[in-house]
């Protein structure tokens, strides 16, 4: 008599057990982790957004020796979209008249000089610090290169 609840029971369970593995094999693709203090949020879930804003944090892959890595994935935030109109002013950035950051002095690296419309495709992305490896220094990044958009979690 107690064969028919158990079975139901066993079913339950491997249901959920299968759930559980389903779920735990989707979670890690949708979680970024950063391994730098570059920005300022170190755990992120990936989002399908397609339109991309300014504030978006964006995640892509950078081929670049100042980083120390060939190839990694970097996080930044998007600072400025195509067209609008980004103005490096001395060592301080600007984007639509807000202020992005100031390039640091110390790298060996020129600093990215523009001023005028971002290219139709690309954009200018920062970090939250001032120390950030970002497009200050290797300029415009294509939009095409974007692996993902994020969502900060903490």
């Amino acid at each position: 008599m107690n064969k028919p609840r158990l079975n139901a029971k066993f079913s339950c369970c491997l249901a959920l057990l299968c759930l559980s593995l389903a779920a735990g094999m989707a979670i890690p693709d949708r979680l970024t982790i950063t391994k730098t203090d570059s920005v300022k949020y170190h755990l992120f879930w990936e989002i399908d957004r397609k339109r991309l804003q300014r504030g978006d944090y964006v995640r892509l892959p950078l081929f670049d020796p100042g980083v120390g890595c060939k190839p990694c994935s970097i996080v930044k935030r998007i600072g400025c979209l195509p067209g609008d109109r980004l103005v490096s002013e001395d060592m301080n950035y600007y984007c639509n008249g807000k202020y992005l950051g100031q390039c640091m002095t110390g790298k060996n690296i020129a600093p990215f000089r523009f001023t005028g419309k971002v290219p139709p495709g690309m954009v200018f992305l920062v970090g939250d610090r001032d120390n950030s490896y970002d497009s200050r220094y290797f300029g415009f990044k294509s939009i095409s290169d974007i692996e993902t958009v994020l969502s900060p979690l903490f």
